[in-house]
Parts: structure tokens; C-alpha cells; sequence
């Protein structure tokens, strides 16, 4: 999927819970984190959720991308992830409107 029409805006997160992995997964994997958030676009409130190997504090602001046509469809990375799309965010100021 590529974000390059997709514009840039900030979520907050709301909640961080842990999720204890399936009895069906290896031994390896013990579980993950889900984080849920909210963020405007269009004038209109939204939320989503994203999995995470660590814990996210409620109330964290983070740069995210949203989907013009769509604004329902986003794109927010976990920290492990940011070096690719957060650090192109970094670059962008996020009070700007487009």
C-alpha cells in the first residue's frame, strides 16, 4: 500500500491493554499490547487500534497518516516500526493543513 496521497495528523492514544497470546501459539510469543486511539479528520472523530510490543501511555500524542477519500483508513506504527513512515513524518509540521 503506498501513503504518499494520504495526509499527516496526530492521535492520541486512549487505552493500552495486554492481551495474553492463544494457548495455540508457540511458547515464544506470550502476548501483545492493544492500543487503541482517536484522531480528527474532516472535522469528524475517529479511532483505531494497532498491536504493540510495548506499553503506550494513555494520553501519548503520535504523527499518523489518514486516507483523504477515506478518512476511516489510517496508518499508525508502532515505535519498532517508526524509522520508515516516522521518520518522514519527523520532517513535517503536523499543525500545517494541507
Amino acid at each position: 500500500m503506498t501513503y504518499e496521497n494520504w495526509l499527516v495528523t496526530t492521535a492520541t492514544i486512549q487505552s493500552c491493554q495486554w492481551e495474553d497470546a492463544p494457548q495455540t501459539q508457540s511458547n515464544l510469543f506470550v502476548g501483545y499490547f492493544i492500543v487503541r486511539f482517536s484522531y480528527t479528520a474532516e472535522d469528524k472523530q475517529y479511532s483505531g487500534k494497532f498491536y504493540s510490543s510495548h506499553a503506550w501511555e494513555e494520553g501519548t500524542v503520535l504523527g499518523m497518516l489518514h486516507n483523504p477519500q477515506n478518512p476511516e483508513e489510517n496508518c499508525v506504527c508502532d515505535e519498532d516500526e517508526s524509522h520508515g513512515i516516522f521518520g518522514w513524518l519527523e520532517g513535517i509540521p503536523l499543525d500545517v493543513a494541507p
